[in-house]
């Protein structure tokens, strides 16, 4: 078969279509990048700060008028921020309000966590010592999800599995996100834990006095003080998915109220990478897209298209 100019033009036109895709691709890696930011829990001033992932200030009053603010999640652009008087309210990353008492009610809330629906609390005061489970619209799904805890601090998510640790009862348990028992004391012996981070590779992060302790998510003591030298109050923890590990010390003295950069082996980079604060007790990290993975999907674009128009090109 003979190919026509038309023909020729068609089949050589696809690789262009594909490097527009990759621009794109591009495009979205560069603007991902430039919103990859460090959210601060500040309690003692009553805001959120907003930093760089290279510790850089961009705004360290970017919430302010909070009344003594306990923990923070983040879904999509929504940050949902947790207040010592049972307020929980719900703020877009760029600032807005959007609701000043999404959820109310509740007893000294600190730990939060969201899933691709739902909204976890944990109320460490009052008679409560619960967790409650929320939809992202603020709806009662079930206030007492789980009960009988030791005023529950921190709450970490991995698929249907929900972490929680207890600062009186030193310890870390393991349930399912609609309330079932897996074991209570997946972890004992803690001396008051807060903060609980999971990785991607089962490995689950916990805070507790003065140390981040590395364990499975299983239970098992993989390096009980993987990271040390806090000051008595070293509470929030997060990993930004690419080996980092941050971690918020709220003591008020000499080496308090800061954020240290760490890997996620324990090793030291910066132990001073955020400093300045006021009390900082939570933070959400929103890191940058992986170069990797979009420069891989930009090459598999352009093979899947090339491919093709040779192929269509062959058939005619």
């Amino acid at each position: 078969m003979v190919r026509t100019p038309d023909m020729c033009i068609r089949c050589v036109h696809r690789p262009y279509d594909a490097w527009g895709v990759v621009i794109r691709l591009l495009v979205v890696f560069f603007t991902g990048a430039s919103h990859a930011q460090i959210f601060v829990v500040n309690q003692g001033s009553g805001t959120i700060g907003k930093y760089s992932l290279s510790g850089q200030v961009i705004a360290p009053s970017f919430i302010s008028g909070l009344q003594n603010p306990t923990g923070m999640a983040i879904a999509g652009d929504n940050l949902f921020i947790a207040q010592e008087n049972g307020i929980i309210k719900q703020y877009t990353t760029s600032g807005a309000l959007v609701d000043a008492a999404l959820i109310t009610g509740l007893y000294f809330p600190i730990g939060l966590a969201v899933d691709s629906g739902y909204l976890y609390v944990a109320n460490a005061g009052g008679p409560s010592s619960t967790v409650g489970k929320y939809t992202l619209s603020g709806a009662v799904v079930n206030a007492s999800l789980i009960s009988g805890l030791g005023n529950p601090t921190g709450l970490a998510l991995a698929g249907d599995r929900l972490y929680v640790s207890e600062w009186n009862n030193g310890r870390v348990g393991v349930y399912t996100t609609s309330g079932g028992i897996v074991n209570p004391s997946l972890i004992q012996g803690l001396i008051y834990p807060g903060g609980l981070a999971v990785d991607g590779q089962g490995v689950l992060f916990v805070s507790s006095y003065d140390r981040v302790g590395e364990y499975t998510t299983s239970g098992g003591a993989v390096n009980p003080s993987l990271i040390s030298g806090g000051y008595n109050s070293a509470v929030g923890i997060a990993l930004d998915g690419n080996g980092h590990l941050y971690w918020a010390n709220n003591y008020g003295g000499e080496g308090g109220n800061r954020i240290g950069l760490y890997t996620t082996a324990g090793e030291v980079l910066n132990a001073t990478f955020i400093t300045g604060l006021h009390n900082p007790v939570a933070m959400v990290v929103v890191p940058e897209p992986t170069a990797f993975v979009l420069f891989g999907m930009a090459g598999v674009v352009i093979y899947v298209l090339v491919f093709r128009g040779r192929r269509q090109g062959a058939g005619r």
